[in-house]
């Protein structure tokens, strides 16, 4: 399961037009899924934090195609209300944090990538940045 930070420092420049400092990993995570050697999920949440910000740096046109791209190698978990409302079960204060748990247990994720492990340190699931992923699956 990807984190919403993991495909931000891959698709969304800083604000002077520099990658993030996470790009390189991301994007070879990324690529991993794309390519099927990693099956990829992605909660539904993130995916309208990330159009609004590669959106505010490309067009409209632009913006759709890079979600289908995405669409189309990373898999969407069914969550709901029942999924939504145990967000205090997981060990995680921070309520989008707590979905994005919620997200990564509905599809079964066996690890859960992050640039922000500081708030998911109860998390059920391992947590790993991009470069330890990479080190250790790869």
């Amino acid at each position: 399961m990807v984190d919403a930070n993991i495909l931000l420092d891959s698709l969304v420049l800083e604000s002077d037009g520099s990658p993030r400092s996470g790009k390189q990993a991301s994007d070879v995570l990324l690529d991993l899924c794309d390519q099927g050697v990693q099956h990829g999920l992605v909660a539904w949440h993130t995916l309208p934090i990330v159009a609004y910000y590669y959106g505010r740096q490309h067009s409209t046109i632009e913006t759709g195609a890079m979600m289908n791209s995405l669409l189309a190698f990373l898999e969407v978990p069914t969550v709901g209300h029942q999924e939504a409302a145990r967000w205090r079960t997981h060990g995680i204060s921070d309520f989008e944090d707590a979905l994005q748990m919620a997200a990564a247990i509905a599809g079964r994720a066996e690890v859960f990538v992050t640039r922000n492990k500081a708030d998911f340190q109860l998390s059920p699931l391992p947590v790993m940045t991009p470069e330890a992923f990479l080190t250790a699956y790869h």
